[in-house]
C-alpha cells in the first residue's frame, strides 16, 4: 500500500514542478514584453512625453 502513496506523491510533485515552471515561463515573457514596451516609448532613463 505505501508504494501507492509513494506513486501518487511523485506524480503531485511532478505535477507542482510542471506547473511551477509554466508559470515562470509566462511571468519572464510577460516582463521582457513589458521591458520591450517601455523601450519603444523611450526607454528607462531619457525623458519621455508619456512620463
Amino acid at each position: 500500500m505505501w508504494f501507492l502513496q509513494v506513486v501518487a506523491l511523485i506524480i503531485v510533485l511532478g505535477l507542482v514542478f510542471v506547473l511551477g515552471l509554466s508559470q515562470g515561463e509566462a511571468q519572464e515573457r510577460e516582463r521582457i514584453e513589458n521591458q520591450r514596451r517601455l523601450e519603444a516609448m523611450g526607454g528607462k532613463n531619457s525623458s519621455n512625453k508619456y512620463f
